[in-house]
């Protein structure tokens, strides 16, 4: 599986990010600079991003990845949402992040509130 798309949802383009189920820590790290080179290719405030950190495996250096990470991602994105981040561990990835993300249950739910962004 791959763990940085595009998909389309009800006609919206939307980047999933797959940071889920026990992938190591230095994927996880790997899969962030590829999401990177990604958007780095894309207009500001263009992308509408779904990230699932289901089960995700952090240590020291993948949060301050995720700090640095979230920095440089920030204006290209015009919203983004979350799936499996649940109560302290969303509150840390909020004010990591520094700026909203919506918080879904679901991959369907998640992906019908980035449609309508």
């Amino acid at each position: 599986m791959e763990r940085v798309q595009f998909i389309t949802h009800r006609g919206t383009k939307v980047l999933k990010v797959d940071l889920s189920h026990g992938a190591s820590v230095e994927d996880n790290i790997g899969t962030l600079h590829k999401v990177k080179t990604v958007i780095s290719t894309k207009p500001p405030r263009s992308l509408l991003i779904l990230m699932d950190v289901t089960k995700t495996r952090f240590n020291i250096s993948a949060v301050e990845e995720l700090k640095n990470f979230s920095k440089f991602i920030t204006p290209f994105v015009k919203a983004s949402a979350v799936m499996g981040a649940v109560g302290i561990i969303y509150d840390a990835v909020v004010r990591l992040v520094g700026r909203d993300i919506a918080r879904f249950d679901t991959e369907e739910q998640a992906l019908d509130w980035l449609a309508e962004q």
